[in-house]
């Protein structure tokens, strides 16, 4: 059945492949952009939407309702990248990201609740990230605002189970898209931290550009859309996957946090593995040794 749907940042990357794919199936889909330069976009129609402007969420929501008159889907999928180490990031930039990346999805929430609760049914699906559930260096507030955002959706998983409205977050990996563009730095950096930024930021533009098809994740959203998920985490991508299963694992097995080291290049994954096979030989003959002596 045909279902009405929003979605946020949709002028391109993650966001415009759901919406797309979900227009190409027959859904309604209206797509949001800070500033849309027309009325329409890959089969779906485009809304002026600033999700950290509590009024533009207001004339967003009701010139959609005014339309489709019912909202059946919200993607929540709207977000900013800043990178850059803790110490060295103003104030500012913490307030501007956690402004888009969670607040904004609170306060759109908030204000598709109750035409949810009103008609009885609905899903939201936020995009959260691998990043949200593995924290890795110089993303610390990135990965803070997608932490927080983890932990609202799955309160709201249980309260709105209440009114028969399925709550999502899917975790995206790295894909192929343009956040790295517009993301933030610091503007005063810090030089004890040059060497290692650097090698992180280089690491991170590497792995968007050889990320995978963002269409991938518009296909696993349309899937949730279509055969909604009792589960609450979808993963998607190998890096995703890698992070939900690193999270878990035992320390003495692969940290998580000695994963993202060598992933941003802090760490040589070499020389830790040489030492990890010293250690053990070390370990194995030693042990070799003591069976010896008591023969």
């Amino acid at each position: 059945m045909s279902k009405v749907v929003l979605v946020t940042g949709a002028s391109s990357g993650i966001g415009r492949e759901i919406a797309k794919t979900l227009a190409a199936a027959g859904h309604q889909v209206f797509g949001t952009s800070r500033q849309p330069s027309s009325d329409s976009l890959d089969g779906f129609a485009l809304l002026p939407l600033d999700v950290t402007s509590a009024q533009s969420i207001e004339r967003c929501v009701a010139a959609l309702l005014a339309r489709a008159g019912r909202l059946d889907v919200l993607v929540n999928n709207a977000g900013v990248e800043l990178m850059g180490a803790a110490e060295e990031t103003s104030m500012d930039d913490v307030r501007w990201i956690m402004e888009t990346n969670f607040f904004g999805v609170v306060q759109l929430t908030q204000a598709v609740l109750p035409h949810m609760r009103a008609q009885g049914s609905g899903q939201i699906i936020n995009i959260t990230s691998a990043l949200g559930r593995l924290a890795w260096p110089y993303e610390a507030f990135y990965c803070a605002s997608k932490f927080a955002l983890e932990g609202y959706s799955e309160s709201l998983y249980y309260e709105c189970s209440l009114f028969n409205i399925r709550i999502n977050t899917v975790q995206p990996g790295f894909f192929r898209t343009n956040i790295a563009a517009a993301k933030r730095t610091p503007s005063q950096p810090l030089a004890a931290y040059d060497s290692t930024r650097d090698k992180a930021f280089r690491a991170f533009d590497w792995m968007l550009e050889h990320g995978g098809d963002p269409a991938v994740v518009g296909r696993h959203v349309r899937r949730l859309v279509e055969r909604p998920a009792a589960t609450l985490r979808h993963p998607v991508g190998w890096e995703a996957v890698l992070a939900t299963r690193a999270s878990l694992a035992p320390l003495v097995v692969i940290p998580g946090s000695k994963i993202g080291r060598w992933y941003f290049g802090i760490d040589n994954w070499r020389k830790d593995l040489l030492r990890a096979a010293a250690v053990t030989l070390a370990g194995a003959l030693a042990l070799w040794g003591l069976a010896r002596s008591k023969r």
